[in-house]
């Protein structure tokens, strides 16, 4: 009830100051001072999580290491000082651990499965901890074993922090505005998943098998035969880690080599594998003498749709290329902006963003041509706001981490630029070629503009909210008489359009051609009605 009742009150505290900065402070301060007391107040916040989770361990940690990384969400002032949190883990008293290693696998787990077990964790977690072991058939081992009793004070933990939310989303816009349900949600999911140690077997299994054929590439074996509830064992890894960089230039490893090949192994797991490890921190990496790179603890894996990994093919494909449609398209279906959107606006911020990013010359201009262009972004994104699905939480997660391992692996890199280098093999064997479904997509590709358009026009006419900026009363009178018509027409350009692409690609793919065919004649059909009821 303590853990309750803690987690309780911090909600309710947060609330509170919450609602009394912008329900009363915020009348007497001016827009600049409004930013600065909420930076406060955030800050003050993360710093009560941060000292309430040090005090109560456990899943409180691990909440507060887990909003700490979600700086895409929250703000900096409050994932700054949960951030501390990641190096205050505590492991638990060797009895305990004892204890569940005999529930395990009997009181004579020594000498029977084991010659011996370090009883000194080598390392600790929120929700696990590691102990070096050598088994009795002379091999070095790792063993993970559960905090015991953590399943339950997470389930208690994980349902104050949902009332706790719910509370936050009620009686705060905060709540509303990062979506702190969405972000409960995934943290149960992530939870629940660190927990089941037979399912982190099976993907540390999955994930090896991935990188079988790659040699610099690979994860510990796991002992399945020795697995249990709540004790994993898997062969033991020693290396350096990729934060290391003086051990790094001593063992006379490349550490620009190093940063490419830990790129070029995610580029591989998001565009062909759709399985990556989401938690990639400098203590799940392990770097052998050669250069090899081992990852470890599979507690933390995402997995993307196929459709989710063409479109992310498409993205960057279209980066390489230079070729906008493509890249733009690319984000559309990703679901980072609305299908709706104006295709043609996204194009050039797109090309703005990547200009300044990869310092290519997608948009070439200057002086004040850049300043409205600017503006004109900027008012594209409130129209047509950018978003990110919360299926995409895990790969922005490692995308940040990883950011972070490279940079001083590779001072002065553009990272986005390594990643563009890293993908170009991967993602122009998943989708190169100039067979009948490349030139069907590429047809396709440049009607769906057009088609949008047409839809957007078609949409305005049924909400009778059509509009043309001419100041002509007469033209203005004749608007209404002649939206029958224009729909019509809009009906028989969409026909004509699906079957000149049904033409085009007939020769292709026969079952595309009969599929536009019909819609072909669906648009007809639709503006013989349309002229009946004009």
């Amino acid at each position: 009830m303590s853990r309750t009742a803690a987690v309780l009150r911090l909600a309710l505290g947060a609330a509170v100051r919450a609602l009394w900065l912008t329900r009363v402070r915020y009348r007497w301060l001016d827009p600049g001072q409004r930013i600065v007391a909420e930076r406060d107040l955030w800050a003050f916040e993360g710093r009560r999580l941060r000292e309430a989770s040090a005090r109560q361990g456990g899943m409180l940690i691990k909440l507060g290491q887990f909003l700490s990384t979600r700086a895409d969400v929250l703000p900096e002032e409050f994932t700054r000082e949960v951030g501390q949190l990641q190096d205050v883990v505590p492991p638990v008293d060797w009895v305990q651990v004892d204890a569940v290693l005999r529930a395990a696998y009997g009181p004579r787990y020594v000498p029977d499965v084991f010659q011996s077990v370090e009883e000194t964790a080598a390392a600790a977690a929120s929700l696990a901890q590691v102990h070096h072991a050598r088994l009795a058939d002379g091999r070095a081992v790792a063993v993970k074993v559960l905090r015991p009793g953590i399943e339950r004070s997470v389930r208690i933990d994980l349902d104050a922090v949902r009332i706790a939310v719910s509370w936050m989303v009620r009686l705060t816009s905060w709540g509303k505005r990062f979506d702190l349900l969405a972000i409960w949600r995934e943290l149960r999911d992530t939870t629940e998943q660190e927990l089941d140690i037979y399912g982190e077997a099976d993907r540390s299994r999955r994930f090896a098998e991935n990188f079988k054929d790659d040699p610099m590439v690979g994860a510990p074996q796991v002992m399945h035969d020795l697995t249990r509830p709540g004790v994993l064992v898997m062969e033991l890894v020693r290396g350096i880690k990729p934060d290391q960089l003086e051990a790094l230039d001593a063992a006379g490893i490349d550490r620009q080599a190093l940063a490419k090949r830990l790129i070029e192994s995610y580029m591989k797991q998001w565009l062909v594998d759709g399985f990556f490890h989401a938690d990639p921190h400098p203590g799940n990496i392990f770097i052998k003498p050669d250069g090899a790179i081992i990852y470890v603890d599979f507690g933390m894996m995402g997995e993307m749709r196929p459709q989710d990994q063409t479109a992310l093919r498409e993205l960057v494909q279209g980066v390489i290329e230079h070729d906008l449609d493509r890249a733009a398209q690319g984000l559309v279906d990703l679901g980072f902006v609305r299908p709706a959107a104006d295709l043609v606006k996204l194009r050039r911020a797109l090309g703005f963003l990547l200009d300044r990013l990869l310092g290519t010359t997608f948009f070439r201009a200057s002086g004040p041509e850049v300043e409205a262009f600017v503006r004109e972004i900027r008012d594209f994104l409130y129209e047509q706001p950018f978003q990110i699905p919360a299926r995409y939480t895990f790969l922005g997660r490692a995308l940040g981490i990883l950011s972070g391992i490279v940079a001083p692996l590779a001072p002065g890199e553009n990272f986005v630029r390594m990643l563009m280098d890293g993908a170009r093999r991967y993602a122009s064997d998943a989708t190169g070629g100039t067979g009948p479904r490349q030139l069907l997509r590429g047809v396709l590709r440049r009607l769906q503009e057009p088609l949008q358009q047409a839809l957007r026009l078609l949409a305005k006419l049924d909400r009778d909210d059509y509009r043309i900026p001419i100041d002509f009363e007469p033209l203005s009178r004749e608007m209404k008489a002649g939206r029958s018509a224009l729909r019509a027409l809009t009906w028989v350009t969409l026909g004509g359009f699906a079957a000149l692409t049904a033409a085009l690609v007939g020769v292709a793919m026969v079952a595309v051609r009969d599929v536009l065919i019909v819609l072909s004649v669906i648009f007809f059909v639709g503006a013989i009605l349309a002229q009946r009821r004009a």
